[in-house]
């Protein structure tokens, strides 16, 4: 969902989205994460013009970085693909709230991190990861086209 009105996200829809954002999995738990919530209107046209990503200007979006100073480190995989990892799970279930509550978002990795850095303050051991706007649908929510379950879910080995 990238197009949506220009309804407020109130705080009401806001906070238990939040909520279930923290609730997800983590390396060693370590939540090794932080999470910026926008819905100041210069600064979400600020996001968007450094966004190709950000294609409409929604009324909230929730920056979502890894937070180095906690990183697990040692699991012979570089701090991007654990923050990566860590920072997506969070940012499903952040979209899977939204959807619950009548809400559409989609995440973006399509930024510059040096606008978006100074944008939001943030301090060097947080790097950006994905933006992810969030609003009410410009139009009905509709489901994309998905591949068939037996192309691509096998039981036991592969192919069967």
């Amino acid at each position: 969902m990238r197009a949506f009105t220009a309804q407020r996200v109130e705080d009401s829809l806001l906070e238990p989205m939040l909520d279930a954002m923290l609730a997800a999995p983590s390396a060693s738990n370590k939540q090794a994460w932080a999470f910026v919530a926008v819905r100041d209107p210069r600064t979400l046209r600020l996001l968007r013009a450094f966004s190709p990503g950000i294609i409409e200007l929604p009324p909230l979006v929730v920056a979502a970085c890894f937070d180095r100073s906690r990183a697990v480190g040692g699991s012979g995989g570089s701090w991007w693909d654990e923050g990566m990892l860590c920072v997506a799970m969070a940012v499903e279930n952040l979209l899977l709230a939204a959807h619950c509550l009548g809400l559409g978002g989609c995440p973006s990795g399509s930024f510059r991190r040096g606008p978006v850095r100074r944008f939001l303050g943030l301090p060097d051991h947080l790097e950006p990861l994905l933006l992810v706007p969030i609003g009410h649908p410009a139009r009905p929510l509709s489901s994309a086209p998905r591949r068939d379950r037996n192309e691509v879910v096998s039981h036991e080995r592969w192919g069967s």
